[in-house]
This record gives C-alpha cells, sequence and structure tokens, in this order.
C-alpha cells in the first residue's frame, strides 16, 4: 500500500532534504496528500504508478544519490554537506573536521540488500549498458530510469549508481530532462567513474 512505500521512501530520503548545505528543494513524495493538495483525485491504483517511480513523485540528482549511498552502506542516511575537512596552510594540522550526521536509518535484510545490489550489477556486466563498463578498473552497480512527464514530451532519463561494487565509496546519479532511457546516459557515467578511480594514478 501507498502508506509503507512511503514510508520506506522518505526513510531512504526521497521528497526530503538533504541537509546540504545551500538551499534546496525537498521534493515530492507522491501519495494521496499530495494528489489532494493540488486539487486531483487519489485512486487505490494509483499505488502502482508510485512503485515504479511514476505518479507526482519529483526527487532532485543530490536525493538520488543519497538514496543510492543509503542503500549501498546497508541502511543509514546520512545529511548531505560540501566541506570535509579544513587544514592549516603547510597541511599539517586538521583545523576542522566534519562529523557525520545521521538523519535515519532503514533495517535491510542483508539477503534483500544483496539481491538488489546483485541486480544492478548484472545491468553493468551482462545488461543492456555493460560495453560502458567492461573496461573499468572496479565494478559497477547500476539502475537506468525514464521518468515519464507527458504523452507529448520525451521521458526524462535518469541513471544511477555506485562503485567498487564490494566497497562502495560513490555513487552517482544523472539526470537529463527530456533525455528518453537512463540507458543513454551511461557513457557519462562510465567517464566520471574511469577519471575518479585512475586521477591518483595520473
Amino acid at each position: 500500500g501507498i502508506d509503507l512505500l512511503v514510508d520506506y521512501a522518505t526513510r531512504f530520503g526521497l521528497g526530503q532534504k538533504t541537509g546540504i548545505e545551500l538551499e534546496e528543494s525537498s521534493g515530492v513524495m507522491a501519495g494521496p496528500e499530495y494528489t489532494e493538495s493540488m486539487g486531483g483525485t487519489w485512486y487505490e491504483g494509483s499505488v502502482l504508478s508510485v512503485a515504479i517511480g511514476q505518479e507526482s513523485s519529483q526527487f532532485t540528482p543530490l536525493q538520488l544519490s543519497n538514496y543510492i549511498a543509503t542503500l549501498v552502506n546497508g541502511g543509514t542516511r546520512y545529511s548531505t554537506h560540501l566541506l570535509k575537512e579544513v587544514k592549516s596552510s603547510d597541511f599539517t594540522n586538521v583545523e576542522y573536521s566534519y562529523e557525520p550526521k545521521v538523519l535515519s536509518t532503514i533495517d535491510i535484510q542483508p539477503k534483500n540488500l544483496e539481491a538488489v545490489k546483485a541486480g544492478m550489477l548484472a545491468l553493468t556486466t551482462d545488461g543492456s549498458v555493460r560495453r560502458y563498463f567492461q573496461d573499468l578498473p572496479v565494478q559497477v552497480g547500476a539502475k537506468t530510469g525514464s521518468a515519464q512527464v507527458s504523452a507529448q514530451t520525451e521521458s526524462n532519463a535518469v541513471f544511477v549508481c555506485f562503485a567498487p561494487y564490494d566497497d562502495p565509496q560513490i555513487a552517482i546519479s544523472l539526470v537529463v530532462e527530456k533525455g528518453g532511457s537512463g540507458s543513454t546516459l551511461a557513457s557519462i557515467a562510465a567517464d566520471i567513474l574511469r577519471y575518479y578511480f585512475s586521477a591518483e594514478e595520473s
């Protein structure tokens, strides 16, 4: 039902502010309350649209990245922030270090988490975008999406990923208005990951 979907989506930070030290939108998690506030009528069948990420849900790219980070770290959602630490001019002392703030936690059964991650890995190793990720130095888990806006316009393309698969360090979300299929963004994500994991060596 919609109540359980909204509960989990909220715990993952969807439709919630991330805590970043800038002005930000909270987005929208679809449900009866929002639909009725916009003058619409909520139907039980609307739950099916919400379950696949459609209906009136509106999330920011940062929320999507934080959602993926929360998922792959096992269920702890941290406040998003910009500054990790401040060092002295000669780099000998750490003058300030950010203390991570936990916003929410989710009790995810390990077998369920592994099933989701395995599906995300399969997309990049055996799925439609494998050619972009096969030569990367790390394994990547990913998910494509096509957010339908209206019957008259092209869908918004969405792509989220994390890497390395066995010890995640980075989560990425890409959103292109009227970009069509999320798979079209896979090459961009692969380029970002290639640079990220080779920058220290080069």
